[in-house]
């Protein structure tokens, strides 16, 4: 019985100066849809764990065997979706505050201020609190064996990518001198870019999944997903590139309806012709399938994106107390989320209900705690430091 923590998932930063993962600083007036629509990834980061939970993929904490095939399927479906844009979306972000982090800060403080909020989150979680979440599929004998066996960054695999992005940005500043532009320049995102992106993604992610077959995990590291390594690292390069060129703040509404076509379009046209001959087409392996799979994932992944913002800066652009105080917490939740979703499950698993019920309350029960559990554990003394 293997005791890996694989499964991925979740989200960074906690502010608007230091949103996404990355403390970054606000470029000019705090973007409250940015801050909005983390809580909404995060929220999803937290039902496509309790959908794993009962889908069947046996790749969480505690798992359940769904009462159908076909709920399992559809549980299945809901997280293979969520795949395949929400890190990236987390990741664009984390990219976006970056550079104006770094300027403020200088390459010392940002660093130092990468290791305290990403590095002790990450150590705390891989050796104390995974092994933890392990305890209820403890097999008996040696405590020491099952403890190497499940120590893993979990759900922090997202934190300890970011780690390494933001190392290796301040590693390209330093190569570079530090040169950067003496003010942000804007420069309008076009069409023929994105669709320049979406291909040369899609082309990357194929040819990646040839060599690295979507579902490999990589043991010690914890990644998870190693078949989306491309998108994750073109999403945080980009939110960099749209720090300086001022895209979030400037995309067009009429793009983000574009995005929502491109990700429509991708899914009525890629997406059924991958799925042709079967799953395989997901796991990547050179195959014809395989090249719409990637073809579908890269073009709705960047159409959901676009998408979102336009709709998020247009519509859900306000704030109060209730949405400071979600926005406040959600690299907090990020961090304890599987405690919650992992336990209820264990409550959960004696009622005889049906999966879908279970998923359910699951999900009404552990989004409102998550939140609530988050804010208490900031209030303890040093924690609002590092969460």
């Amino acid at each position: 019985m293997t005791f890996t923590p694989r499964k991925e998932t979740d989200l960074k930063p906690t502010r608007a100066d230091q949103i996404s993962a990355a403390p970054s600083t606000l470029p000019a007036a705090r973007l409250w849809f940015v801050d909005n629509l983390r809580v909404i990834l995060t929220a999803l980061v937290i039902l496509h764990h309790i959908a794993v939970t009962y889908s069947g993929l046996s790749v969480w904490y505690y798992n359940e065997k769904p009462a159908s095939a076909a709920v399992g399927l559809g549980l299945t479906i809901f997280a293979l979706v969520n795949q395949s844009w929400f890190m990236g979306a987390f990741f664009l972000l984390s990219g976006y505050f970056t550079p104006g982090s770094y300027d403020r800060k200088g390459p010392r403080a940002f660093l130092r201020d990468r290791l305290v909020r990403l590095g002790i989150p990450l150590a705390v979680f891989y050796f104390v609190l995974n092994p933890l979440l392990y305890l209820g599929a403890y097999p008996g004998g040696s405590p020491v064996d099952f403890y190497l066996r499940t120590i893993g960054s979990g759900p922090l695999w997202f934190v300890l990518a970011l780690f390494v992005f933001d190392g290796a940005y301040a590693a390209f500043r330093h190569l570079t001198r530090n040169r950067t532009p003496r003010e942000r320049r804007s420069q309008p995102l076009t069409y023929p870019m994105v669709l320049g992106f979406v291909l040369a993604l899609a082309l990357t992610t194929y040819a990646w999944r040839v060599i690295v077959p979507e579902g490999t995990f990589v043991p010690i590291i914890g990644f998870p997903s190693s078949g989306y390594l491309p998108q994750y690292i073109s999403f945080f390069v980009l939110g960099t590139v749209a720090y300086r060129r001022g895209w979030l703040t400037t995309i067009t509404a009429a793009m983000g309806w574009g995005g929502l076509g491109l990700a429509t379009g991708a899914t009525l046209i890629f997406l059924p012709v991958a799925l042709m001959g079967g799953t395989t087409a997901i796991f990547g392996h050179g195959t014809l399938s395989s090249l719409f799979y990637a073809l579908w994932d890269s073009t709705f992944a960047v159409g959901m994106v676009l998408a979102l913002l336009t709709f998020f800066r247009g519509k859900v652009n306000g704030h109060g107390p209730v949405r400071r105080y979600l926005s406040s917490n959600v690299f907090a939740v990020y961090v304890i989320h599987a405690f919650v979703v992992t336990a209820a499950g264990y409550a959960l698993s004696t009622a005889a209900v049906p999966t879908l019920a279970k998923f359910a309350i699951g999900a009404v029960v552990a989004l409102p705690v998550c939140f609530l559990l988050a804010g208490a554990i900031r209030k303890l003394p040093g924690v609002r430091r590092v969460l």
